[in-house]
């Protein structure tokens, strides 16, 4: 797998903005987090407040993983000036493999913007990182999330059952799995 020059640079596509997450950003994604429905399957609640997600997002700078075996990408999603979520990679550059995860507002649900942000990350992993195999996990109530990576490639490779617990149930989650150019 090779090293790209910046491995978080800004992308665009038809419609959207992805630009590398920062600090600064912080106050434009309070928005997009506080709302309590963008948490609905994920252990995470609402920041508690700017400083704590600011610091979580400059930590995030760095790109790497303490050890530096992993590589760390996010990237602020917008459409026009709005900030309207964010697309993330963890990228194991000697496996080629990255793990995808998004987050997007309510209000930008169900327009394909999702879709849109994640297959340009996609893209630019297997073009500029030549990642070979992407990796997703989602909670198996998350209809909305299972539909769009199947939109995208990928399968659903397994069940695990009993993986989480938060907001006073159990989650259970499937893996989804495609290779670069799926």
């Amino acid at each position: 797998m090779k090293e790209a020059a910046d491995p978080n640079p800004p992308l665009v596509t038809g419609r959207l903005r992805l630009e590398p997450q920062r600090a600064e950003h912080t106050p434009l994604m309070m928005r997009v987090l506080a709302d309590p429905r963008t948490h609905t399957y994920l252990p995470s609640d609402p920041p508690e407040d700017e400083a704590a997600l600011r610091e979580r997002y400059a930590r995030l700078e760095s790109r790497r993983s303490p050890d530096g075996s992993e590589l760390w990408l996010n990237w602020v999603v917008f459409q026009s000036t709005q900030a309207i979520g964010t697309v993330q990679a963890t990228v194991q550059p000697e496996r080629a493999q990255a793990e995808v995860a998004y987050v997007f507002h309510p209000g930008n649900w169900g327009q394909g913007y999702a879709a849109e942000a994640v297959q340009a990350l996609l893209d630019f992993l297997c073009t500029e990182l030549e990642v070979k195999q992407f990796r997703a996990t989602t909670d198996t109530r998350n209809l909305a999330s299972q539909r769009l990576l199947e939109r995208l490639g990928f399968t659903q490779v397994s069940e695990i059952r009993g993986a989480d617990k938060f907001k006073g149930t159990v989650s259970d989650e499937y893996i989804y799995e495609r290779g670069c150019g799926e």
